[in-house]
């Protein structure tokens, strides 16, 4: 895929027009959903699909720092993925960002020293699938202006534990974004047991008021520190690196605070007569004790209890040595089983009811999501066809992306010793059986055996703009002809039945004895007429919140003023300056789309009209079936009144009663 630049006025549909592919194809290739479609910032870096090519396996933010943990620009990154290597020079950028089309050529990266010198900083065999940032640390490069070649002191102080940091695993929404951190050169690196002291335990800033609660929680729970650090990191939201405390603390069905815990799961930690919250919290109303997910002590605690009641069961219905596990083994199976809970997790292993292939198949689907289809079907090709291979080989790649133990440990490579096991391997161990295979590259890259393929040295700039005398040819002007417009119904009447006249279907006109404005207008349509989006944007749809509700079943298109055709971008800066989208809202509809919210085109078809809300009843236009028709200033916001209104007729170009 091709890299490009984001520039002023560009908007996802004109970037999409200019490379011949659909706004879908640009949101899912960067990750972009609801809002962020319409938040491009000039110097933003998009990936351009390619229709002949699948979307990739794996998309890697690298993040470069010193040993300070500050962010670093390094001259040269070399990288080796899909078969091949490139050399990157930078100039102003402290990230990589690069597209990997197969997960199982793996990736390793080198960064230039002062003395021309390549160092290994990330190797990586198999890579997980999805979107991830990695932050690559090297505790042999010290961050002064440039790269050094010298060795940073270990952080082993109260002061300098204050100022590590250490970013693993941070969730987005829908949980499609993943953050970790590799040191040393590159591969965690496997802690011998001495090592595991309190003051070996690396914290970021925000979390160092943790460390007390994580210390006593993981001796008392026979984990350590590190190990016990790293599961809660895995689950826990965070906000700049640190963990969220209070996370969902108004919605006490999801999980909640700092271990995200469920209700079930919290209910297993009361009932454990060892844990920190029956010991403390037995005799509070239950009410009380759910809101004690919320405080910190309760919540680092109960991970390590949760966790150790996980092992101990596993333990009792496999017969599993889980006890001789060294701790970062114990993290990753610990894990394991809350992802997949201890049935599931049995099935995956081979006890019990076998995991069968459309099983496996189904709960690849749900991982990857329903869109990647193609994707789960090379997956399991890559296995050899083998569905139940696949996910084991997806689950354990994934586990120990999300789990490494060792980017909580401070102390340096010398107190080190060999590579930790892969999940694969603790599970092969435990249950003495083969190891899973591992994936097979994709036929079409296989590893090169001829010389090096080393890319020329390029910078991260623009690619594939249009250039007129070498120069960047200036984007289009904003309301630019090239942008298009779709009246919301294929024919625009104003309604006249059951009112007085048109004017009651117009903007602003005063009903229900003077005591309300019209908020829009009403456009003649029987129920089940398709409505259009007008132009590019986001379609927000919901269903009526309840019976009497006025609006009914509604969505609203949010669409950026630079996918306006001039003369409606004209209104639109007339009409609402200082900000760059506008709403169309449709509302009494009888069908709208199942999706909450997506990017649609001009001219598509995106529901049908109705006589949903205020409208019941209104099935004929003799009996005044319409589309009530809004333009919002701030397309998501409610306001009553004629706040945030625009004149919807203003913008509509072909009304036959005027």
């Amino acid at each position: 895929m091709k890299q490009y630049i984001v520039d002023e006025n560009d908007t996802l549909w004109r970037i999409g027009k200019r490379f011949g592919v659909t706004v879908v194809q640009l949101a899912e290739a960067n990750g972009l959903k609801g809002k962020k479609i319409h938040q491009l910032r000039i110097k933003q870096k998009l990936w351009i699909p390619d229709n002949d090519v699948p979307l990739p396996d794996s998309r890697l933010l690298l993040d470069f720092r010193g040993m300070d943990f500050s962010r670093i620009t390094p001259k040269k990154v070399k990288v080796a993925y899909d078969g091949r290597e490139e050399i990157y020079t930078f100039e102003d950028d402290h990230s990589l960002d690069l597209c990997i089309q197969d997960h199982a050529c793996g990736l390793k990266v080198w960064i230039e020293d002062l003395d021309k010198n390549m160092m290994p900083v990330l190797d990586r065999e198999i890579l997980p699938i999805g979107t991830w940032k990695v932050g690559i640390d090297s505790r042999k490069i010290k961050s002064d202006g440039t790269l050094q070649t010298q060795r940073g002191d270990a952080a082993t102080s109260t002061s300098d534990l204050k100022t590590a940091i250490v970013q693993n695993a941070q969730l987005e929404k829908g949980k499609t974004t993943f953050e970790q951190t590799r040191v040393e050169s590159g591969r965690p690196i496997h802690a011998i047991a001495t090592i595991y002291t309190e003051a070996n335990l690396r914290l970021s800033p925000g979390n160092e008021r943790y460390r007390i609660y994580v210390i006593a929680a993981a001796k008392k729970y026979g984990l350590t520190p590190q190990s016990l650090a790293a599961l809660i990191d895995a689950e826990a939201a965070k906000k700049d690196n640190t963990w969220q405390e209070n996370s969902n603390e108004y919605n006490s069905d999801l999980a909640q605070g700092l271990a995200q815990f469920f209700v079930p799961a919290w209910t297993d930690v009361l009932n454990d007569p060892s844990s920190l919250l029956n010991i403390d919290c037995r005799k509070m109303k239950r009410a009380e004790q759910f809101k004690n997910r919320l405080v910190a002590k309760y919540a680092i605690d109960g991970a390590a209890a949760y966790a150790l009641q996980n092992l101990t069961n596993f333990a009792k219905d496999t017969k599993y040595q889980i006890e001789n596990l060294p701790p970062e083994d114990k993290a990753k199976v610990a894990y394991m089983l809350h992802h997949e809970g201890l049935k599931g997790a049995k099935r995956v292993i081979g006890i019990g009811k076998p995991l069968t292939r459309d099983e496996a198949t189904e709960r690849l689907v749900q991982q990857l999501g329903k869109k990647n289809i193609k994707k789960v079907d090379q997956l399991i090709a890559q296995y050899d066809g083998d569905a139940v291979a696949a996910y084991k080989g997806w689950l354990f790649s994934y586990t120990d992306s999300k789990i490494n133990v060792n980017s909580f440990v401070v102390k340096d490579a010398e107190q080190f010793t060999n590579p930790p096991r892969t999940a694969a391997a603790i599970i092969a161990a435990l249950s003495s059986q083969p190891q899973i295979i591992a994936p097979k590259p994709k036929p079409a890259l296989s590893p090169q055996t001829k010389k090096e393929n080393i890319a020329p040295a390029r910078t991260n700039i623009k690619e594939a703009s249009p250039t007129q005398g070498g120069k960047v040819a200036a984007p289009p002007a904003v309301g630019n002809t090239d942008s298009s417009w779709h009246d919301p119904l294929a024919t625009c009447t104003l309604r006249t039945a059951t009112l007085a006249n048109k004017k009651g279907a117009c903007f602003g006109w005063t009903r229900n004895g003077g005591k309300r404005a019209h908020q829009g207008i009403d456009l003649v349509a029987v129920p089940g007429t398709d409505i259009y989006a007008v132009a590019n944007g986001v379609v927000y749809s919901a269903k009526s919140p309840y019976y009497k509700y006025d609006y009914g079943n509604t969505l609203v298109l949010v669409v950026n003023v630079n996918d306006l055709p001039q003369e409606q971008a004209a209104i639109f800066k007339k009409v609402n300056p200082g900000r760059n989208t506008i709403g169309f809202f449709y509302s009494h509809l009888s069908e709208i789309p199942s999706q909450k919210s997506f990017p649609v085109n001009v001219g598509d078809v995106i529901g049908k009209t109705g006589s949903t809300g205020s409208a019941e009843g209104m099935t004929t236009i003799n009996n005044g079936a319409h589309l009530h028709f809004e333009v919002r200033q701030d397309a998501l916001k409610k306001i009553t009144g004629l706040n945030n209104r625009v004149d919807p007729l203003l913008f509509i170009k072909n009304c036959t009663n005027r």
